[in-house]
């Protein structure tokens, strides 16, 4: 009897087994079941048996919103895409020396084509201010039958997105000078002015020269006071001659009077 209850508990409990669904086919997931995109991505399992791919790309219900799987196709077993490497920033720009010296030269030269009282171009000494920043110093020069022109340059260069300007920061010229005065200019020019103080002709007396363009010199004459029968005073004139930039002599008056003549 007890062999018989058993066979019965054994086959109920094999037929209760074989009309239990089992939990593979019980557990059904679809995208609606998951709050991101990431946590449906750990269901993309080998052949979707979840049918979470529905396009096959690879990425499970890519409508949910993020987080989301940074590599698609990690759980259909699709191989990752390694993501390109950005290539390397270029290195910081260094101005070269030879190349600010060239663009400074170049400044310098179209300043001197620019410029009718310079005719020549030196460039002078360069120096770094920093890694796209160099400075550079010329001379232009320019010479006539009577003077010399001198105009010293400043010219700063610097990269501005890797591209070098030149720019003339400064310029400073003068003009002197070259020619030589005379004394036979020197002293008609005297005695030409002492002619129109005193009304006629005068006479040199004293002329010595005080640098390469300037003489200094004195002139004399004598006269009757007006209104008067005495007799006659001796005037005189000093006086300075000097060239000017254009070769033309100047004369200032620097002093005159009259004496009346010494008697014995």
């Amino acid at each position: 009897m007890k062999l018989g209850i058993s066979v019965l508990v054994l086959s109920a409990a094999l037929l209760g087994m074989s009309l239990a669904p089992s939990t593979a086919a019980a557990t059904d997931y679809d995208c609606a079941d998951f709050a991101n995109q990431a946590e449906a991505e750990e269901y993309l399992l080998p052949g979707d048996p979840y049918n979470l791919d529905a396009d096959s790309d690879g990425i499970a219900c890519e409508d949910l919103p993020c987080p989301c799987s940074s590599t698609p196709g990690q759980g259909a077993g699709g191989g990752s895409e390694e993501a390109t490497p950005e290539p390397p920033p270029p290195p910081p720009y260094h101005l070269k020396m030879s190349t600010a010296r060239h663009l400074s030269l170049r400044a310098a030269r179209k300043f001197t084509r620019r410029n009718p009282n310079v005719t020549t171009t030196r460039l002078g000494a360069c120096q770094r201010h920093g890694e796209r920043r160099v400075g550079c110093l010329a001379t232009a020069l320019g010479e006539t039958a009577s003077s010399r022109t001198t105009c010293r340059l400043r010219i700063v260069v610097r990269a501005v997105n890797r591209h070098p300007k030149a720019t003339l920061a400064s310029t400073q010229c003068s003009t002197r000078s070259t020619a030589r005065l005379t004394a036979a200019r020197a002293s008609s020019a005297m005695r030409a002015r002492g002619a129109e103080i005193a009304g006629k002709q005068v006479a040199l007396d004293y002329l010595e020269r005080q640098s390469r363009t300037s003489f200094m010199g004195t002139v004399e004459w004598t006269q009757r006071p007006a209104g008067t029968s005495t007799s006659k005073e001796e005037c005189f004139a000093l006086m300075e001659a000097a060239l000017t930039n254009s070769n033309r002599v100047r004369v200032a008056l620097i002093e005159t009077g009259c004496e009346p003549p010494v008697t014995t």
